[in-house]
């Protein structure tokens, strides 16, 4: 796969170490030019707030880490849930975890906004794939 010239990649993580690996996992592997990092669930809430006005929004991919302070993984979808379907189409949400427990993966099986679980650290060749997958549905 070439890189998707519109193609967002957001990672939302507490873990800056995390942060740091995955933003260089997805630039080694081309997978996109644009990647946005947030350490907080709802400062990733308020950007995707403000693309309500876009005339287009380009697709993205949200790498959601599960275990967060303040906000989790599951509080940042129902949080997400609500936003208009326009951004709601528009993004592609993967969770990931490094500790991988029976009720998180159940928790996230059964959200329809989750695409895939992920276990940390991410590896390439997973996430490529993933991601490919995902686009390559939708033609």
């Amino acid at each position: 796969m070439n890189s998707i010239p519109d193609l967002r990649v957001i990672l939302i993580d507490d873990n800056d170490i995390d942060l740091l690996l995955h933003e260089r996992l997805i630039s080694i592997q081309q997978i996109s030019r644009t990647i946005l990092s947030f350490s907080n669930a709802n400062k990733a809430l308020e950007f995707l707030s403000s693309n309500i006005t876009l005339p287009h929004i380009p697709p993205t991919v949200i790498l959601l880490d599960i275990q967060m302070p303040e906000m989790d993984g599951f509080e940042f979808l129902r949080s997400f849930d609500s936003y208009p379907q326009k951004i709601k189409n528009q993004c592609y949400i993967i969770m990931v975890s490094s500790s991988l427990d029976f009720g998180d993966i159940s928790r996230t099986n059964a959200n329809p906004m989750v695409i895939r679980l992920l276990k940390k650290p991410l590896q390439p060749r997973e996430l490529k794939d993933v991601i490919e997958g995902i686009f390559r549905d939708q033609n």
